[in-house]
């Protein structure tokens, strides 16, 4: 399998980016000019080193594989640099649906977050003007919902430094709800994952093809994260 991994140096594309790999699928990864020379994938030999607005670069790569992993996203306090949640958050996402639509199609996997929904606003409101438009590219796809991730144990070099961890107390805070009878499926929602184990359940998902036209909260990434 061929793979454009957009969105590569961050915490969940530098874990999910070797994994891919070892899986033995060739791995495009996506690097943003600004980004190339302080990250090591910016040297990777296979990487695409290009905005996602220039299009013949962006339709080269497209043309040469089979699925796409969008992992593209932003922070509040990366505002002040000129990110805003719909130059970061949902343009990349119309920009990779339309070249692959160009390209006849491609199985699109979207990260997105928990609590994603119709009506919400800011960063959940963009991340579902998003997903709308990944469910609408008449393409296969799988949009993912974790909850918190956790990065402390994963081996991520994020571009920007910053180490993802879930709040103290998180954790046993829901372990004791899972233990709680009809609860378990909402606790698993709800739990911190971490970043290793969502990039294996990734991993799955393109090996497989599928699902597809599918929603995957916390429940159904840590059962795909568990399958050997």
């Amino acid at each position: 399998m061929n793979v454009l991994v957009a969105g590569a140096t961050g915490a969940v594309g530098t874990v999910l980016v070797p994994q891919l790999r070892a899986a033995g699928h060739h791995t495009i990864p996506h690097v943003r000019p600004q980004t190339a020379g302080r990250h090591p994938l910016g040297k990777d030999a296979d990487a695409l080193v290009c905005e996602l607005s220039d299009s013949k670069q962006l339709d080269a790569a497209m043309a040469r594989v089979q699925t796409v992993v969008c992992l593209v996203g932003t922070m509040r306090r990366r505002f002040k640099d000129g990110d805003t949640y719909e130059s970061s958050d949902y343009q990349p996402v119309v920009q990779l649906v339309q070249s692959a639509q160009r390209n006849h199609g491609r199985h699109f996997v979207l990260l997105t977050a928990y609590g994603t929904r119709a009506g919400a606003t800011g960063y959940l409101g963009w991340k579902w003007r998003a997903e709308e438009v990944v469910r609408n590219s008449g393409m296969p796809w799988a949009i993912l919902r974790p909850s918190i991730l956790d990065s402390t144990n994963s081996g991520a070099q994020p571009s920007d430094g910053t180490v993802r961890r879930a709040p103290p107390l998180i954790g046993g805070a829901l372990r004791m709800l899972g233990a709680v009878p009809g609860l378990c499926a909402l606790a698993d929602d709800l739990r911190p994952i971490p970043i290793e184990l969502l990039c294996r359940a990734i991993v799955h998902i393109v090996s497989d093809g599928a699902p597809r036209a599918s929603v995957m909260t916390g429940r159904a990434l840590w059962q795909a994260a568990a399958r050997r």
